[in-house]
């Protein structure tokens, strides 16, 4: 999009609308910033006078810039592992080909939650350290990371249980269902377990009734009993018969055929309700309420529920208690009624991101679930990673089909939409291109129109976009970064890796003015840049004609320098007569003939100097001649000027000189070759 393209939108502002002007603001191009702006519209009639309310209220120019979790180091990791993941679920969905595969779908899932469990770790560990502690930004960033990851994990697990895990157990839900909510309730856990450690001293502990009911309530039944175990009082009666009711309380598990154990289970329920009813636990009544609600008596579970955290705390601990074999599409009906209950029961309360998410996802309403996941502050993270899952295990189709959502369509967009804000990022675009790689035409057309455009800070990156350039075949993207690197190279002075990554990129003009300026330098100073760059550039000078004459001349350079002048003769001879030389540089080229033909025993023999010769009267004269005319009418800019050379001061006396040393090594040329042998 180009700079006048870029869309200027209004916003409503109370300070501009009351001052009588506009707020606006518009995209800042090439960046995720939003630039605000006031003005007032002016006609051609206004009069240039200050406002009415000029100098009353503080004027405010700002810029916008959109947030992002992921500045912070402690989650970089997050995305790096994640990409991994993401990868090997579209191998896996490759080698499939077309069989499903649940079990491994369910590992690719526990797989993206440990990486969130890992990352929840460092963020907890990094939190604690000084550096961030002594850093306000950074300390609010982590919190904020803490909260929404915490969320994430917490809805992937329930979303887990409830859609991937079924597939690989029986049907039956409350028993994963009590370990995600114990996973994600561990405060009650842990106050268990300083009441274990306190022995019989715990039953004086005022929180000992208190965190018994909430393990009770939690469906945890083991560290009860071990609790009320070390009980003073627990060779009474009471507590004996608790005991033998949590103790034979059964537990469904994979495998149980569900009649027997419905049946076993209403043996049991009935029981305890006969004993609750013979009030024999009436001598305790702490011990009394916890039976009262292990029977789920609506009545005492109300007056515990008043006092939980959220509405589905103690939801798996009530179906443990009144109907353990509760399935997934039973689970539907079971919230609904629970919620209305939980609303009545706290009437002010305010359900939460979280806790509407959850509620979506036990009342099957993914497709909600989704849109609401995309509000989330981790931009798109979750949403897209779980899509892209969702859509590969294939059992979701007939419900996005019935609301009229085409998944694969969907999945598509956010993937790529996803992908490319990594790609906008400095440190993540190399992930990104992992992404649009698996979004068919668009997102290969997304990678070269984007792949060209990330900062190169170093060769080293440049060679890894280069080589996914081509891995894709981008030609086109190769070339342009090779150009930027020439240039950049160039700029700072570094002209032969500007020579390399112009050829590279087989720019022929640019090729062409990298030689032009070698030659001009060794004309004006008499030094070649970048020698060994000239020697190893072999065959590849064919790009451009100009670099082929540069190579060859640097050959000849080479010969001279070595004093090698018979050698030097053919490759010198060889340019004059290859109508490739450039102009400015017939000067210099003539010039390095002079000492041949001066030397006293002739390298350069009749052919070679009339040849000389002829280039001196064809090329170079009528070059100099047509350069006064061309710069007669500018007093500061003569023939010298234009045709220099670090050797001579005056280029027309230097051709006098020339026309006299071609003479005198024709004659010497013609005495030795119509020399006869000697006799």
């Amino acid at each position: 999009m180009s700079e006048e393209a870029v869309p200027i939108f209004e916003i409503s502002d109370s300070l501009a609308t009351r001052c009588g002007n506009t707020l606006t603001a518009t995209f800042v191009p090439g960046s995720t910033k939003i630039a605000l702006s006031v003005y007032r519209p002016i006609k051609w009639s206004s009069r240039d006078t200050p406002s009415d309310t000029a100098g009353e209220d503080p004027v405010v120019i700002s810029i916008a810039q959109e947030s992002t979790l992921y500045k912070e180091p402690l989650l970089r990791s997050l995305l790096s592992e994640t990409n991994g993941t993401f990868v090997t679920l579209q191998t896996l969905v490759q080698e499939a080909k077309g069989t499903k595969k649940s079990a491994e779908y369910l590992q690719i899932s526990r797989a993206y939650r440990s990486i969130i469990r890992f990352c929840l770790e460092k963020l907890d560990h990094g939190k604690k350290t000084p550096e961030v502690q002594e850093d306000e930004w950074r300390l609010e960033h982590c919190t904020k990371a803490t909260k929404t990851f915490y969320a994430i994990e917490c809805m992937w697990h329930l979303f887990e249980i409830l859609y991937l895990q079924q597939q690989q157990t029986s049907q039956v839900i409350v028993h994963h269902l009590l370990e995600w909510v114990r996973f994600h309730y561990p405060n009650t856990e842990d106050q268990a377990t300083d009441l274990l450690l306190m022995a019989e001293e715990a039953s004086e502990c005022d929180s000992y009734w208190l965190t018994l009911r909430r393990l009770i309530m939690l469906g945890q039944l083991e560290v009860p009993r071990a609790i009320l175990l070390q009980n003073r009082k627990f060779n009474q009666a009471a507590f004996q018969a608790a005991e033998q009711v949590l103790k034979t309380m059964p537990v469904y598990q994979d495998g149980y055929a569900l009649h027997k154990f419905n049946s076993q289970w209403e043996y049991w329920h009935v029981d305890l309700d006969r004993k609750l009813a013979a009030q024999t636990f009436a001598a305790e009544p702490q011990l009394e309420l916890i039976m009262q609600l292990v029977a789920g008596s609506n009545k005492h579970w109300d007056a515990e529920l008043v006092n939980s955290q959220d509405w589905y705390e103690f939801l798996p601990g009530y179906l443990l208690y009144t109907k353990p074999t509760c399935k997934p599409f039973e689970l539907r009906i079971a919230t609904t009624h629970w919620l209305n209950r939980w609303s009545v029961l706290r009437p002010e309360w305010q359900m939460k991101q979280l806790s509407r998410m959850v509620l979506q996802l036990m009342q099957h309403d993914i497709k909600l679930f989704i849109y609401d996941a995309q509000k989330l502050n981790d931009s798109h993270w979750f949403s897209t990673h779980l899509i892209d899952l969702i859509y590969h295990t294939g059992q979701f189709k007939s419900y996005f089909d019935q609301q009229n959502v085409d998944l694969a369509a969907l999945r598509h967009s956010m993937v790529f939409e996803y992908g490319s804000f990594l790609m906008a990022s400095r440190n993540h675009w190399q992930l990104a291109i992992d992404y649009l790689d698996f979004c068919s035409h668009e997102g290969a057309a997304a990678i070269e129109l984007l792949l060209p455009r990330i900062p190169l800070r170093s060769e080293r990156q440049a060679f890894k976009v280069l080589e996914l350039a081509k891995q894709r075949g981008l030609v086109t993207v190769e070339q342009d970064i090779c150009k930027v690197l020439s240039k950049r190279a160039h700029s700072d002075q570094r002209y032969g890796s500007a020579l390399e990554w112009a050829i590279r990129s087989k720019d022929v003009l640019l090729v062409t003015s990298l030689a032009d300026f070698i030659l001009k330098n060794y004309s004006h100073t008499g030094v070649i840049f970048s020698p060994d760059v000239l020697r190893s550039i072999g065959p590849r000078m064919f790009i451009s004609p100009r670099l082929v004459f540069l190579c060859k001349y640097f050959e000849f350079y080479e010969l001279y320098r070595q004093r090698d002048f018979v050698s030097a003769a053919e490759p010198l001879i060889n340019l004059l007569a290859s109508k490739i030389t450039p102009a400015y540089f017939w000067p210099s080229l003539l010039i390095d003939a002079m000492p041949l033909l001066n030397s006293e025993e002739p390298k350069l023999f009749i052919n070679e100097t009339l040849a000389i010769l002829q280039h001196l009267e064809m090329e170079l004269v009528p070059l100099i001649e047509r350069n006064k005319l061309n710069t007669a009418k500018f007093d500061n800019q003569t023939s010298k000027t234009i045709f220099k050379d670090y050797r001579v001061e005056n280029v027309e006396e230097f051709v006098e000189l020339m026309r006299l040393s071609c003479a005198r090594n024709m004659v010497r040329a013609t005495i030795i070759e119509n020399r006869g042998p000697p006799t």
